[in-house]
């Protein structure tokens, strides 16, 4: 399943959106993920069956984490 999030940040740099993204590929259910910082896009490619909820909840708990102040939004 593809989703795709909008990302709300000051200022973030393709430094930051890298490091986020590669997080993002860490999480369980997430089969691949791509962060632009020129578009502020999150999309990202779930497992069948995975929780959607809880993975948004994780890539959002991480992308603040690592750029304080990032936020997605669905």
């Amino acid at each position: 399943m593809n989703v795709k999030y909008k990302v709300e940040s000051d200022d973030l740099c393709p430094n930051c959106a890298a490091k986020i993204e590669e997080a993002v590929k860490k999480i369980d259910g997430v089969n691949d993920a791509n962060l632009s910082f020129l578009t502020l896009k999150l999309k990202m490619d779930l497992a069948d069956g995975a929780n959607e909820d809880a993975i948004f909840d994780e890539a959002n708990r991480l992308a603040d984490k690592l750029e304080p102040g990032t936020v997605l939004v669905r």
